[in-house]
């Protein structure tokens, strides 16, 4: 049986296979992996290996000793590799940056700042370098910095934080002096007089502070009202959210059929503009070269945060997190498992797809994978200890919780019972994860279509992983043969992850833009993330929606309308604009395994710069029916040859009117963009497109530039960064 990708081009198939593994160009794996697949194609094994059922195919190469000795040879060299706390160098960073500050190059001593703090070890681990106060001090000195950028809320964050960590005795009067000032700058006058009133206890016999001090109380403002956070306006669905799917819109709908497998439809008229999606990622990693500038766990760039700055990881120096929130989910699940080994993650060579695979197993934890494993690769269920486990145990959760909160508020509930209810509260969330878990598992994976040398290298990437997982303490606590099951079925469970990402990942990106919000800007790639729902919206070379993201959150926007029962296509990257049909249908091969037929496709269209100016294509009067034509006025069709409905006289130069409304509609939507008002120009771009659509058809120059163009429209809600050009903030 041959498959769609080995008749189309099987080497450049192999090519994209790997790169959704390893890097073809850095790091170790790469050389691992074709060794091993050296090895098993002598005597024919990997011939052999390939008729093996997928679900024994790790056990076959682990009774092999020639692969085996090849991957434990490799293995046993596996160690923590990351970037380590350090206080001296910390306390280098921190003088640098004080330095920077009395020179007035605020943005280098914030950079520098944050660096001291990132770097700084937990407080009392190195007494040797400021008292074991390093990290107190950085924020100490970083809150300084914040205050003159007017980051009175980060800086807030930060003293609060220096005092946790222990701030010198001595230095407690300057402190809530400080603090009253943030409070001051955020326009909360009474909190600020209570610090201030405290700093003056601890200033004690420092008259000259204190006269300063009386100074800053007196200039108190009791009329001001608080500063408000300018939280962004959250985007919300079009119609409101499925009830069965709450990512999904109204609108949409998920059918399946034999050929497409399930996929998004609509369910009522949807009109240019509508928000479809709005979904969470089940899991997301950063590419590593971003692991300095965003949130390791939410994605945001932390230069855009203004109301904190980065916070630490205990262990590492390597990552950073927006927030204590973010920090604190992190290192209570999947940080503490990957933490150590960051730096062999990257010098391996380890794509971002690989990372995922691995982040879905330390995310939910040992249990939890084992039950997912137990639930969707195994016959079995088991726990982690090795006992059974029921996966329909709490079928009456609602009633119970109900229950409880009765007895309590009656207060008859026991110690007793309150320990039962902390384990139904675990058990709880374990339910809430292996549901959320559910929706995942059941996206594609072609399995059947892998031949052995694709299998075999996921395999090597899954040992791999799962010998980091065991040396990071992930399988502590087991027995000896427990705990040899439970990573044999981690391994699974990592392939298993690997062959569905490779086709359900979506790339996360945030724009960039100079000082115009478009002339110039250009997406950046930051992260990849895999969604539940959004991975059911099927491919189109001249898709239906457009993708931006808010944090780590996908949307999609309509950016045509759409009738009842029409597919609500993605574009998987190859765009009839730009790239013509046989790399289209090569790179869908190789890449995704589909021979792609949406009707760019069947009827060939041309890329953009082949399209002629104004060329409109007219559309039979019949709603339900697909006939198009270009107008010809000298001999215009008496009727449809395909559904023979009449179309009368005249109604071809109705048509025409409109196209030119719409054209119209384009330029005013064009010129709102040159005026940065992204919101006026989407309204009138979207009122323009839904009008072509009621009269014509695509391909229509036009009409695309008008859909690339809400594109970048809509992409002005989601994740954005302006990029700075030597600006230099002066002292506030």
């Amino acid at each position: 049986m041959s498959y769609v990708y080995e008749d189309i081009d099987p080497v450049f198939a192999e090519k994209c296979g790997d790169m959704m593994l390893y890097s073809t160009q850095v790091g170790f794996l790469k050389n691992l992996a074709e060794e091993v697949i050296a090895l098993a194609n002598e005597d024919n094994w990997l011939q052999s290996f390939e008729t093996v059922n997928n679900e024994k195919k790790v056990e076959a190469v682990m009774e092999n000793k020639k692969l085996m000795n090849a991957l434990k040879e490799v293995f046993s060299r596996i160690q923590p590799i990351y970037r380590e706390k350090d206080a001296k160098i910390a306390q280098e960073k921190r003088k640098a940056a004080a330095e920077a500050l009395r020179d007035g190059e605020l943005e280098k001593s914030l950079g520098l700042a944050s660096q001291t703090v990132l770097r700084s070890p937990m407080t009392d681990v190195d007494e040797s370098v400021d008292g074991g106060v390093s990290l107190a001090l950085g924020l100490w000195l970083r809150s300084e910095i914040l205050m003159r950028f007017n980051r009175y809320q980060a800086a807030l964050e930060d003293l609060k934080m220096a005092l946790k960590e222990r701030i010198p005795a001595r230095m407690r009067g300057q402190y809530y002096w400080r603090l009253g000032n943030c409070y001051k700058g955020l326009g909360e006058a009474t909190r600020a007089k209570v610090s201030y009133e405290i700093a003056n206890r601890l200033l004690a016999n420092d008259e000259k502070s204190k006269i300063q001090l009386q100074q800053d109380m007196e200039s108190l403002d009791y009329s001001l009202a608080p500063t408000n956070s300018e939280n962004r306006k959250g985007t919300v669905l079009s119609g409101g959210a499925n009830h069965t799917m709450p990512a999904l819109s109204k609108l949409i709908e998920i059918t399946e059929d034999e050929m497409k497998g399930r996929y998004a439809v609509a369910s009522m008229p949807v009109k240019t503009g509508d928000v479809l999606l709005i979904d969470k990622p089940y899991a997301a990693c950063l590419f590593h070269k971003y692991y300095g500038t965003h949130c390791q766990h939410c994605l945001r760039r932390l230069e855009d945060c203004m109301e904190v700055a980065p916070v630490w990881c205990p262990k590492c120096s390597g990552v950073a997190f927006c927030s204590v929130q973010c920090r604190d989910i992190a290192v209570s699940t999947y940080h503490p498992y990957e933490c150590a080994f960051m730096g062999l993650f990257i010098g391996s060579g380890m794509s971002v797809l690989s990372h995922i695979a691995l982040r879905m197993v330390t995310q939910v934890g040992l249990e939890t994978s084992l039950a997912i494993y137990s639930k969707h690769l195994s016959c079995e269920e088991v726990s982690e200890n090795g006992a059974k486990i029921n996966p329909r145990k709490c079928k009456t959760r609602n009633r119970k919780e109900r229950l409880t909160r009765s007895r309590m508020g009656l207060g008859i509930l026991s110690g007793e019972d309150m320990m039962k209810e902390e384990e139904n509260s675990l058990e709880d969330k374990q339910n809430e994860l292996l549901k959320r878990a559910d929706e995942i598992y059941r996206l594609c994976t072609h399995s059947g279509q892998r031949n052995g040398d694709d299998y075999l290298k996921r395999i090597v990437i899954a040992m791999f992983l799962t010998e980091c997982l065991k040396r990071s303490g992930f399988f502590k606590g087991n027995e000896n043969r427990q705990q040899e099951e439970n990573e044999l079925s981690i391994c699974k469970l990592i392939i298993k992850n690997l062959q569905l990402l490779q086709f359900n990942a979506h790339e996360i990106y945030e724009t960039l833009r100079g000082a115009h919000m478009f002339t110039g800007s250009k997406p950046l790639y930051i992260a990849v993330g895999i969604y539940s729902t959004g991975a059911l919206f099927n491919h189109e070379c001249s898709p239906a929606v457009a993708r931006y993201f808010e944090d780590s959150k996908i949307i999609l926007r309509a950016i045509r309308p759409l009738e009842p029962g029409e597919m609500v296509s993605e574009n998987y990257g190859p765009n009839v604009l730009i790239r013509n049909l046989a790399e289209r249908q090569k790179s869908l091969a190789c890449r995704y395994w589909f021979k792609c037929d949406c009707l760019a496709c069947k009827e060939d269209w041309p890329i953009l710069k082949q399209m002629n100016f104004n060329d409109p294509i007219l559309r039979c009067t019949n709603i339900s029916c697909t006939w198009k034509y270009r107008p010809n006025p000298d001999n215009p069709p008496e009727k449809c040859p395909k559904c023979s409905v009449p179309i009368e006289k005249g109604l071809t130069k109705v048509y025409m009117e409109t196209v030119e409304m719409c054209l119209a509609g384009y330029e005013e939507g064009a010129r709102l963009m040159d005026e940065e008002r992204a919101e006026e120009a989407a309204a009138a771009l979207c009122a323009a497109v839904d009008a072509y659509h009621r009269v014509g058809r695509l391909p229509h120059r036009e009409t695309f530039l008008a859909q690339e163009s809400l594109r970048a429209c809509f992409a002005t809600a989601g994740n954005t960064h302006q990029v700075k050009h030597n600006t230099q903030h002066g002292d506030k």
